[in-house]
């Protein structure tokens, strides 16, 4: 569970509040995707009553932008709070509903895989009741999904009619050449050499999203750091076994 409080220097909530130091827009490539950068800046920027449904596949970044306009509307002074689906369905609606209590008055609330909720009429109640707080209150809202809020399908009618007001930023994949040109940025963040032909090699490989060339890496970094070895192309061969 991530919860960010910035209302007061040095305040925090009582539970776990960690967002990835590497969620930031700075290492998020918008090429494909230009228009979602200029709606979460003015998001995490503006005091309007806006509700944001950033959407796409698994692997295109959605839990990265999310906790990238968290960090940015902290930094920027405002009460924000990030929640990630799988957590909550690990704790239930009824410790759910207790623990979300007061969450309408962050001044932005980002809510991560919204569509994993939207078949537990449990949780769907919860969710209609904070949407609803929130934007009485003036605040915002930053929600994921995998699918559009048009094909979502919500056991709650009128918790989707919500959904549906949302603005839709939908993600695109990057072409493959970006794919590779990020690739070899996020290596040298972690003090990794990688070569184009290696990049292009792995890109070629990977399924095409940058989630899962993030997540292969990450296990080539640790087994060229295991083993002492540089990433060559017959080395990520023998490690992804491909």
């Amino acid at each position: 569970m991530n919860l960010l409080a910035s209302d007061q220097p040095g305040q925090q909530l009582t539970l776990n509040m960690r967002l990835s130091s590497y969620a930031n827009w700075q290492n998020y490539n918008f090429g494909a995707n230009p228009s979602v950068l200029v709606a979460l800046q003015k998001l995490a920027q503006s005091l309007d009553p806006d509700v944001l449904l950033v959407q796409g596949a698994s692997g295109l970044g959605k839990t990265h932008l999310l906790q990238a306009t968290a960090q940015a509307a902290m930094d920027h002074g405002w009460q924000v709070g990030y929640l990630a689906a799988a957590e909550l369905l690990e704790m239930g609606p009824e410790a759910g509903a207790e623990m979300l209590a007061g969450f309408e008055q962050f001044q932005l609330l980002c809510l991560d895989d919204i569509d994993t909720l939207c078949d537990d009429a449990g949780w769907c109640e919860i969710l209609f009741h904070l949407y609803n707080a929130n934007q009485q209150l003036g605040h915002r809202l930053l929600l994921s999904s995998a699918q559009t809020a048009h094909s979502l399908v919500c056991v709650l009618p009128d918790l989707q009619s919500r959904l549906q007001l949302a603005l839709m930023l939908p993600l695109y994949e990057l072409e493959e050449s970006e794919q590779v040109l990020q690739l070899i940025d996020r290596a040298h963040q972690i003090g990794l050499n990688i070569s184009p032909e290696v990049a292009r090699f792995i890109c070629l490989h990977s399924k095409r999203n940058m989630g899962a060339v993030m997540s292969v890496l990450h296990t080539l970094d640790a087994a060229s750091w295991q083993e002492k070895r540089k990433l060559t192309i017959p080395f990520v061969k023998q490690i992804m076994r491909w």
